[in-house]
């Protein structure tokens, strides 16, 4: 697709693939690549679930490329508006990602660290080599700035306040096991074990009524931090798209004759 991704397909299940200079640092090429391949993804009826993949052994990102901020005088009167507005691109392209309407799997084969923790946040599923090495941090306090793309955000929602909290501030890199145990991953699996553990799972769920599963992401992800009426509309007009489509007709049909279904993501 381009220099820095690649979309390669197997069936139902697509891999957007990473390849940035070695250890796919976190920049607005790469972002906006990722970006495209996952609004392309995002509509391809054929692409029943995504795996977030990087080409390199020992590295699934190791954060941000942070020579844009070498660019910026500092003594300029906007150099916050420019640091901020650039954020704000980033962070779009980050959205796009964490919005995408199929189920996305990031498979961590190696460091994770500051944007590249930040990246995987925006998936739904989480899955980590444990092979004694490979760590996943935001670890941007340790070079005094912070996290800038959704890590003092979508980190203590997914782990708690307190928690995502003291590991920000201590730039706290963990293993996959750690990282498991507190629910940072959803699986730690051995480096023989690793892309058995990835296909599975994204095997299982390009199985499953993706139209469903697009509206679930879509209510949690609009409703989540809105007064409690407000959510249960999003998830009633939600239920009633599900309720609609073919999938959900499957569904019905299929449990009512007790057989397996076959959903078609539609």
């Amino acid at each position: 697709m381009s220099e820095l991704v690649e979309i390669r397909r197997d069936g139902p299940v697509a891999r957007v693939v990473m390849h940035r200079k070695g250890n796919n640092g976190i920049a607005e090429d790469l972002m906006e690549d990722l970006a495209a391949a996952f609004t392309i993804l995002g509509e391809d009826p054929e692409a029943r679930a995504i795996v977030l993949a990087s080409d390199y052994e020992k590295y699934f990102s190791v954060g941000a490329d942070l020579t844009m901020l070498g660019t910026i005088d500092r003594q300029a009167p906007d150099a916050i508006d420019q640091i901020a507005s650039f954020m704000k691109r980033m962070n779009s392209h980050f959205a796009t990602i964490e919005s995408c309407p199929k189920p996305v799997i990031a498979a961590i084969n190696g460091h994770a660290l500051g944007g590249g923790s930040e990246l995987t946040l925006c998936c739904d599923f989480r899955i980590m080599v444990e092979d004694g090495r490979s760590k996943i941090g935001q670890t941007e306090s340790s070079l005094g700035i912070i996290p800038g793309a959704g890590g003092t955000q979508r980190l203590p929602r997914l782990i708690g306040k307190a928690r995502a909290l003291r590991c920000i501030i201590e730039s706290t890199r963990l293993s996959a096991k750690e990282a498991e145990a507190v629910g940072w991953v959803d699986q730690a699996v051995a480096p023989e074990d690793f892309q058995a553990a990835v296909d599975e799972r994204a095997a299982r769920l390009a199985k499953a009524a993706t139209r469903a599963i697009a509206m679930i992401k879509d209510a949690v992800r609009r409703g989540y931090d809105l007064p409690l009426d407000e959510a249960l509309e999003i998830e009633a007009r939600n239920f009633a798209r599900a309720a609609l489509s073919d999938d959900a007709a499957i569904g019905i049909m299929s449990f009512l004759a007790k057989q397996e279904p076959e959903f078609k993501g539609s």
